[in-house]
């Protein structure tokens, strides 16, 4: 599969990858990748479906992972990546972690429900809708709006609306509507944070503590944050990936979660 790369950075330093949310594509990470590409090796990857990649057929997130794992052994250094992923991307990058552990060096995710959606249906029918509305203008300017995107962003975000395609949209919900945590995690024991803004859907803020069942795993709450909270607060979230690759404690700005035993005990 032939994915759009972006690469930036100092070659010979530790690898990050981000992955993007659904809708958009790499542009999303621009001011991360200027706060940390004097330290770091950095890739991001337009996913199958999206962005200048939306050619390239979405098939599953298992294939996709099979896709970037070897993106990763090819492009990173030593054939190992940090791995953040946002929305999409994080559920892209814990089915990386699950099948290429070896290639995953940390992981970071935002705006994951590990939880399956207790009543599908209306569920179902949104992205049908999403579908046929994602292209409109209307659609575009209220989207961006929401997003608080900078001017610059708004063409790439209009590009990316209209190339996404209806089957991209509903074979990505499928696999999202009934998402687990991959078993294989407990037993692996990664580097894992979980986070979410506190403005989040309920559905993800409420699966939070299950990351638990993984007993390494590490979880926070990002104060007045909505989902897409890179662009709200990029310092922080610059400052978090940081602070997690370089396995320092993480900034004030992210409250910690502590684990709940009863979770702590299925590990």
């Amino acid at each position: 599969m032939n994915l759009k790369i972006f690469e930036y950075g100092r070659l010979g330093q530790p690898t990050i990858l981000f992955l993007h949310g659904l809708g958009v594509s790499s542009w999303m990470w621009q001011e991360q990748v200027e706060a940390l590409q004097d330290r770091y090796h950095l890739l991001a990857v337009d996913l199958p479906g999206n962005g200048e990649s939306y050619k390239a057929e979405w098939v599953s997130f298992v294939d996709t992972a099979v896709t970037l794992a070897t993106i990763i052994r090819e492009r990173a250094s030593s054939g190992q990546a940090h791995v953040v992923g946002l929305s999409l991307g994080g559920y892209t990058a814990l089915h990386l972690l699950a099948n290429f552990p070896e290639l995953v060096l940390s992981t970071v995710v935002s705006g994951v429900t590990i939880r399956p959606f207790p009543n599908t249906l209306p569920y179902k029918l949104m992205p049908k809708i999403m579908s046929h509305i994602m292209g409109w203008g209307l659609t575009i300017n209220l989207m961006s709006r929401m997003m608080q995107l900078p001017p610059e962003a708004k063409p790439l975000y209009r590009r990316d609306s209209k190339n996404l395609s209806a089957k991209t949209i509903l074979r990505i919900y499928d696999e999202v509507l009934d998402f687990t945590l991959p078993a294989q995690l407990r037993q692996l024991r990664p580097r894992l944070l979980a986070v979410a803004g506190e403005k989040e859907a309920r559905l993800v803020l409420e699966s939070l503590p299950d990351y638990h069942v993984v007993a390494t795993a590490v979880t926070a709450v990002i104060p007045n944050a909505h989902h897409g909270w890179n662009g709200e607060f990029p310092e922080l979230f610059a400052e978090m990936v940081e602070s997690w690759v370089g396995e320092r404690p993480l900034p004030d700005g992210l409250l910690v979660q502590p684990a709940n035993p009863q979770v702590l005990a299925l590990a």
